[in-house]
């Protein structure tokens, strides 16, 4: 029986944003795909929408602070999210994007030891790593667990 989910990435680069989602319309044109360039809003976001999900992507490092409204805002990092969903029953995949070598392996730690089911892609020669590795490994994620995004 196949479940049909949301998509939700958490990316602070706009480029990287535009290429995952052309490739996702490519594989997937009836995904239902929201997307987060900081922490603490996604985390609020999978407050309410946790149970929809189909598929997690995290990157790490979200960049310096930024002025919103006003008032300096933390982005936060992508352990954050994986700290908070550690603390939720798994639902869905999460696909682990990041060059940061240091922090990804805590990143799947604290996933997998939370039985999450995770994965990690590298990324590499700008953009080419979502149309080469990353839509290759979240596809294969969504068909391990039979969800069809939304």
């Amino acid at each position: 029986m196949t479940r049909r989910r949301k998509i939700v990435i958490l990316d602070d680069e706009p480029e990287r944003i535009r290429e995952m989602l052309r490739w996702l319309s490519l594989r997937y044109p009836d995904a239902d795909v929201v997307t987060f360039d900081n922490a603490p809003e996604m985390i609020d976001w999978m407050e309410e929408n946790l149970e929809e999900l189909g598929m997690i992507c995290l990157d790490h490092d979200l960049g310096p602070n930024r002025r919103r409204d006003g008032q300096f805002f933390d982005p936060g990092i992508g352990r954050d999210v994986a700290d908070y969903l550690a603390t939720r029953k798994p639902v869905c995949p999460v696909l682990i994007h990041t060059t940061n070598n240091l922090a990804a392996p805590g990143m799947a730690m604290v996933l997998d030891d939370s039985g999450w089911r995770c994965s990690r892609v590298v990324p590499y020669a700008g953009l080419d790593w979502i149309g080469e590795v990353w839509i290759a490994e979240l596809t294969e994620m969504l068909e391990a667990n039979s969800i069809e995004p939304t």
